[in-house]
């Protein structure tokens, strides 16, 4: 439902999951710096939704709903990271037995407590997974786009921005102290060799070339669908090896060619990533 209460701008489940796989593509394609997302890419994001969607969002609309996420994605690490939780990794839910769960809605006396939090506890949370992408949990890292049916509330009143938006990483004041234990799994910044003295980025550049090699061979063996580079070059978010081994299958499957060109953007961004999760 699109509109405004008490100054907030609503976003449906569909239009949020759409901010997510945009940026979250964005991030997995490296261009999140450290201190968040640039404006040209929430502008870019909100130039993307509002062609989808015909509205009329501001990239200070798209600013102030990922800080909106960052709170979720916050909260839900401090229920999982709690003495007795069961963090269900593969379907992104938290489990808090009976017990458990009634103490942390009631107190002692029975006044109920914590209510906003029963959207969080014994429930998927099929958005998570964009969330620890965008936000920066290596628990989700490299995951791609989930769709999600849940609604994620209302943004509070648009700020003035910055250039550059600090809402692509979570204030470390703002965690459980748990929480620290998940930065102990992130991987070095530093760039490191192999134990054969190989540098892993120039082995991903040969690989990403040889890729895009064999791509040129089979458009070159077959007869492109009008449109079809374009459509797979254009999207936001991937890599160029990801991009050509995905436009290689199309060429092999002329009939999915055919439908994800007609295909409006978001379905095109999901096409690619199950694409992209089952096969690399």
């Amino acid at each position: 439902m699109e509109g405004e209460v008490k100054g907030g701008t609503v976003w449906t489940a569909t239009q949020s999951t759409f901010v997510q796989t945009f940026l979250a593509n964005l991030v997995a394609d490296g261009s999140k710096t450290s201190s968040g997302f640039k404006r040209v890419h929430l502008n870019a994001c909100a130039k993307a939704l509002n062609e989808h969607f015909k509205i009329s969002r501001t990239h200070e609309q798209i600013s102030n709903h990922l800080k909106t996420l960052k709170k979720k994605y916050i909260r839900i690490n401090q229920l999982r990271s709690k003495s007795g939780a069961i963090w269900d990794e593969e379907n992104f839910i938290i489990r808090y037995d009976h017990e458990m769960y009634t103490s942390h809605f009631k107190d002692e006396s029975g006044k109920e407590r914590n209510k906003g939090d029963d959207e969080y506890i014994n429930k998927p949370l099929p958005y998570y997974g964009n969330l620890a992408t965008i936000f920066g949990d290596s628990v989700a890292t490299g995951q791609f786009a989930k769709t999600s049916s849940e609604p994620l509330a209302v943004d509070g009143e648009d700020d003035t921005q910055k250039d550059e938006m600090n809402v692509g990483t979570p204030s470390s004041s703002t965690l459980d102290k748990d929480d620290t234990a998940a930065s102990g799994n992130r991987p070095s910044k530093r760039a490191k060799k192999d134990d054969n003295g190989a540098d892993p980025l120039v082995q991903a550049f040969d690989h990403g070339t040889q890729t895009l090699a064999s791509a040129i061979r089979d458009a070159a063996s077959k007869k492109a669908l009008p449109g079809l580079f374009e459509a797979v070059d254009s999207l936001p978010g991937f890599e160029l090896e990801q991009k050509a081994k995905y436009y290689s299958y199309l060429l092999n499957h002329p009939n999915v060619a055919h439908g994800f060109v007609d295909a409006p953007l978001l379905y095109k961004l999901s096409m690619v990533t199950e694409f992209i999760n089952a096969n690399m």
